[in-house]
């Protein structure tokens, strides 16, 4: 497309052997009707078709070019009729695959032979150009296509975070990828079932319906806008056994955890994994703390972490963390990040470059996949409930509960009681 004189024109290169039907024209142009860009691509689809059109009419029968590249099977009628009744594929198929039966002492140009070959490979790729031109005239005038609604869903912001943002348009260039450049009408519930099998050659269930949701969500916007008069992913079901199921983290074992915090690592390092296994907090929750979080409850005369107005995973995460006396380093009246070591990125998290700091920490110690930074909260949890700490406690200082928030504020156990259950764990590797 191109802007001229304040509205957008569509321009279609004529090819060199058809421009003797045009005067010698190089290109043909049609205005689209507007100045506003996204209305000119919801327009410019339909154009590109008529202007195909005009560049077909110049073109020799399709039928016929088939006829001639199987050494002559009839007029275009004839091939019509043939494709009718289902015969012309066939014939197509058995020229491409002709078996080579010719005898070289008796007939020793053998090029032949491999001219029947081409013409067959040729006719069947003309005819399935042929089919596909076919389809696609079947799209009604006016169909809104997939990219031109994925390209003005993404501009409405539906999404805050960066990290989201990234994601919604990784998984709708995704889709395009594998279903083409669709009219959004022709996106079927049998498309969307082979999409999800095709990521499940490498993707697990989880990222795969995640993945889908984007598009879902994508296409409930086109609802709203009238692209499609109903959304095709509602109540749509994916089979469960598509893709690989949820691997969950495994805790470190106990000689793991006495290697990890004996490793010689910067003073940082060892204070936020000494934080981590002693707090019970997700690596974001912890890299991202300031000391004006560190705060003290003298009616319970308890020291805690507030995390009710940090950002957290879900309101259940917004929640008052006991310190563990084995944090001594930890005290009230400081300010600025403790750790200022974590570069935050546009979303303010901290959570990838702390991983990258202490995923080599945990690598000298086991080289088993499903343990990772993650695995410490794993192994908080376990201590609490080995430790005879009731899953209702527990659960609240992990932010698995509802929250010092989500509810009424002071639902739950009292600090004083989730400082008396931190402080039933033992932790000798510290």
């Amino acid at each position: 497309m191109a802007l001229n004189k304040g509205k957008y024109y569509v321009l279609l290169t004529i090819p060199v052997e058809l421009r003797e039907h045009f005067n010698g024209r190089k290109q043909l142009k049609r205005s689209t009707g507007t100045r506003d860009l996204q209305d000119a691509k919801r327009r410019q689809h339909n154009i590109s078709a008529e202007l195909y059109a005009q560049l077909d009419q110049c073109k020799p029968d399709i039928r016929d070019v088939i006829s001639d590249l199987l050494g002559w099977i009839g007029n275009a009628d004839e091939v019509q009729r043939l494709e009718d009744c289902g015969d012309l594929e066939g014939i197509i198929m058995s020229n491409k695959y002709a078996e080579d039966t010719h005898d070289p002492e008796s007939d020793p140009d053998e090029s032949s032979i491999d001219l029947v070959h081409t013409g067959g490979e040729k006719a069947l790729e003309v005819y399935r150009e042929w089919k596909s031109q076919q389809t696609q005239g079947t799209i009604t005038s006016g169909a809104v296509y997939y990219s031109v609604a994925s390209e003005e869903y993404l501009a409405t912001t539906p999404y805050g975070p960066e990290k989201t943002k990234r994601d919604c348009e990784l998984s709708l260039s995704q889709f395009q990828d594998f279903a083409g450049d669709v009219a959004l009408s022709e996106v079927n519930a049998v498309l969307i079932h082979q999409y999800a099998e095709h990521l499940g050659q490498s993707k697990s269930r989880k990222t795969i319906a995640k993945k889908i949701s984007y598009v879902k969500r994508m296409f409930d916007h086109a609802v709203r806008k009238g692209w499609v008069s109903s959304n095709v992913f509602v109540g749509l079901a994916l089979d469960k056994k598509v893709g690989r199921a949820k691997q969950s983290y495994a805790a470190l074992t106990d000689e793991e955890l006495a290697k990890l915090f004996v490793q010689p690592m910067a003073h940082h390092l060892q204070s936020l994994l000494s934080l981590l296994i002693a707090t019970g907090m997700r690596l974001d929750e912890a890299a991202l703390l300031n000391w004006e979080d560190v705060k003290n409850d003298p009616a319970q005369d308890v020291m805690y972490f507030d995390l009710t107005n940090a950002i957290v995973k879900n309101k259940g995460s917004q929640r008052r963390v006991p310190v563990h006396s084995c944090l001594n380093w930890i005290n009230t009246g400081k300010s600025g990040q403790i750790f200022p070591q974590f570069t935050r990125d546009k979303d303010g998290k901290a959570q990838a470059s702390a991983s990258k700091a202490l995923m080599p920490l945990i690598r000298r110690v086991t080289e088993d996949k499903s343990k990772v930074v993650h695995s410490l909260r794993g192994n908080f949890k376990d201590m609490l409930r080995d430790a005879g700490v009731s899953k209702e406690v527990n659960d609240f200082i992990t932010g698995h509960a509802s929250g010092d928030v989500a509810g009424n504020y002071g639902s739950g156990p009292s600090l004083k009681v989730r400082k008396e259950a931190i402080e039933r764990l033992s932790l000798p590797f510290l």
